[in-house]
């Protein structure tokens, strides 16, 4: 099995180090006695090896065991590392070493203290398992710096995306103001569907482009506007129930969030189907906790073209504004598209809305028992 470049240079990068690690402790032996050095590789590497073992045996424990911590499986493992350490040093003094250096005579060695071995093997395994623990938080702190850097780049990319979809709108929006001057003798129908796009392109423009809150009473009217500029494309035929339940004043959400989700229903949805309309509901509680759920059915023909700044990009920017305070979740079938938003935050309000849009046009009921299961 191929190993991936990065991979390749992180093995190189621990390579250089333990032998720069080892020619520093081969320095260290020659400044304390120059004159009875001596360069043996294997006994260099050797001596190294227990260490390199408690180092990175003790790095997979912490990987593993560590976030979130487990901490009856930390001490077993560690402690399993410790006895491996002691077993791995045994085999070096009385296997390898007398390999390595068959003439060296041992008979005035003292005798072997079992506690005191295992005393100075637990010291050289707590100072490896110090390092392995500096070595993880290391790596981890590296990670999240980068995934900071990734998040920060999208940021700004999407605000990008934003501010470039924003260049256009301002030439129509003033085009629009002129067409609506001239159609007005023209058809009432025609003026009044270029003052709502104009209304449309107007807040696109106003509203913050840095993620910053606007009022959700602008966001439902910018909804019913696009409805209200969809009936008459589809000759007052559309079949959209949109519903408000709660109080509007003073809740806040980030802006073109609400109506990106309306306009996938309005361009991948079945809109004309009087037996199974598409449903939009907003439910706004006292605290200002919003939850956006919509069902349609699904188109089978070609889809219309999409120009807004899409569902990847909402997720992104509910991410960074919200953090952990929202959920979405699609369920997306080969027949229908539901879509449920949360989003939980604080807020005072004072008006209550309970708003429906059906065929033909908009009528506003203030005891509406919505018709259709979410």
């Amino acid at each position: 099995m191929g190993y991936s470049i990065k991979t390749k240079k992180t093995i190189a990068y621990h390579i250089i180090f333990w032998l720069s690690y080892m020619v520093l402790g081969a320095l260290m032996d020659f400044g304390r006695n120059p004159k009875h050095f001596s360069v043996n590789v294997l006994d260099m590497f050797f001596t190294h090896f227990p260490n390199m073992v408690v180092f990175y045996a003790c790095f997979l424990a912490y990987i593993k065991f560590l976030h979130p911590i487990k901490t009856l499986n930390l001490i077993l493992s560690l402690s399993t590392i410790y006895v491996l350490a002691i077993s791995l040093w045994l085999s070096n003094k009385f296997f390898i070493a007398p390999l390595i250096h068959p003439n060296k005579i041992n008979s005035s060695a003292t005798p072997f203290d079992a506690f005191r071995f295992c005393i100075e093997v637990f010291w050289l395994f707590l100072m490896y398992a110090f390092f392995s623990f500096g070595y993880y938080y290391m790596r981890k702190s590296i990670k999240s710096e980068r995934k900071q850097r990734i998040m920060e780049k999208e940021k700004y990319e999407a605000e990008y995306a934003f501010l470039r979809s924003q260049i256009n709108p301002h030439f129509l929006n003033n085009t629009l103001n002129f067409l609506y001057a001239k159609s007005i003798p023209l058809s009432d129908e025609l003026s009044e569907g270029i003052m709502v796009l104009s209304e449309i392109m107007k807040y696109s423009l106003e509203i913050d482009k840095d993620d910053k809150t606007t009022l959700i009473s602008s966001e439902i009217e910018h909804i019913k506007n696009v409805i209200k500029i969809n009936q008459l494309r589809f000759n007052n035929k559309l079949q959209i129930n949109f519903v408000v339940n709660g109080p509007t004043d003073s809740v806040r959400i980030i802006p073109l969030i609400l109506i990106t989700i309306v306009e996938n229903i309005l361009k991948h949805g079945i809109c004309t189907d009087a037996a199974h309309p598409a449903t939009v509901v907003l439910n706004i509680g006292e605290g200002g906790s919003i939850c956006l759920r919509t069902f349609n059915k699904k188109k089978k023909g070609p889809k219309e073209f999409s120009s807004g700044i899409g569902m990847d990009n909402i997720k992104k920017r509910l991410s960074h504004f919200y953090e952990k305070s929202f959920s979405i979740d699609i369920l997306d079938t080969e027949a229908d598209y539901t879509i449920e938003l949360k989003i939980e935050q604080l807020a005072t309000a004072t008006r209550f809305e309970n708003n429906i849009y059906t065929k033909r046009n908009s009528i506003i009921n203030e005891n509406l028992i919505y018709p259709y299961p979410i």
